[in-house]
């Protein structure tokens, strides 16, 4: 039988080892999220299997060009939507015109590596990976 301590340490160590990634990204200011995103093309991924490209203007607006995933884990139909996107404290906010059902959303945003961010939910921590597209 393994002792409590020693099944303790194990589960503190595996914990450790999972966040250590997390732990290295820097997590960036709503306005600093902004500044990264403006005049700029990304590539992305999300949790969920959605993916596209989303084109952030220096004007506060983006647009995107995406696939749901559907429930069989295969991309649906081309999307397409238009949003404004702020800076509010520590977060950055998109009111995109379809997706989010035309609400505003806020995310937190953190760099991990240079070109490529992390934007994840305040409330559900559900998250999407972007890589800035270069020479595009």
């Amino acid at each position: 039988m393994k002792s409590p301590i020693k099944t303790y340490a194990a589960v503190l160590l595996g914990t450790a080892m999972l966040a250590a990634p997390a732990l290295a990204d820097k997590v960036l200011s709503g306005s600093e999220a902004q500044n990264r995103l403006q005049g700029r093309s990304f590539d992305f991924v999300c949790m969920d299997g959605t993916q596209g490209r989303a084109n952030y203007q220096r004007s506060g607006y983006a647009t995107a060009s995406y696939r749901l995933a559907n429930a069989g884990g295969e991309a649906a139909v081309a999307q397409t939507d238009r949003g404004q996107v702020r800076a509010e404290g520590d977060a950055v906010c998109i009111r995109w015109q379809t997706l989010n059902a035309g609400r505003e959303g806020c995310f937190t945003m953190t760099e991990r590596a240079p070109g490529t961010y992390r934007i994840a939910t305040q409330i559900t921590g559900r998250w999407c990976d972007l890589s800035e597209r270069r020479g595009s």
